[in-house]
């Protein structure tokens, strides 16, 4: 019996390690940010920093003047989106009083707001080292990484729904209505 028992438990940790090895290979063949399959920020910066520097045509010149400005200003706007993740925390809190959700709101449109002035503020020194084009494209780049990060995410985790099935708790929509290009 007792034999068995440890035989089924090698079994069982033979198997986990092999599911784990395949979820390191994201969809695409592309690893996964470590090897534990945990996030890595500087995996994830690296594969950003090389995605828009391909994605955005940038010379190795304009992407080594370019991202240690944007490396600042992601830095400062992770900076600002801790803090309100703290006040959203407390308030999250089923006790949480009108006040503490208030806080909690008020941080919320502060750091969007903080956040867009930021955003003007750096676009100005982004263009003492790109052409506005090149912003353009940087920018676009920036949001297919992230669109297809997220993608990945969903997908490694299992996370893909229909188009149409319905969530757990989720209501049920309401079918649109499909109009062809001419109005009808």
């Amino acid at each position: 019996m007792r034999k068995s028992v440890i035989l089924l438990l090698c079994c069982m940790l033979a198997v986990v390690s092999v599911s784990g090895q395949i979820r390191q290979q994201r969809p695409g063949g592309q690893p996964m940010p470590n090897r534990s399959g945990q996030f890595s920020p500087a995996e994830y910066a690296r594969q950003q920093q090389e995605f828009i520097t391909k994605n955005a045509g940038l010379t190795q010149d304009e992407a080594d003047a370019f991202f240690p400005v944007y490396n600042e200003l992601q830095q400062k706007k992770r900076d600002l989106n801790r803090e309100t993740r703290r006040f959203m925390r407390e308030a999250a809190n089923m006790d949480a009083s009108e006040e503490q959700s208030l806080k909690a709101i008020d941080a919320q449109a502060e750091t969007n707001i903080k956040i867009a002035e930021l955003e003007k503020e750096y676009l100005q020194k982004f263009k003492e080292v790109l052409p506005a084009n090149k912003i353009l494209k940087v920018q676009n780049a920036e949001e297919q990484f992230n669109s297809q990060m997220l993608k990945d995410i969903q997908q490694s985790r299992g996370h893909q729904f229909q188009q149409n099935q319905q969530r757990p708790g989720q209501q049920p929509q309401q079918q649109r209505p499909q109009f062809n290009r001419s109005g009808n």
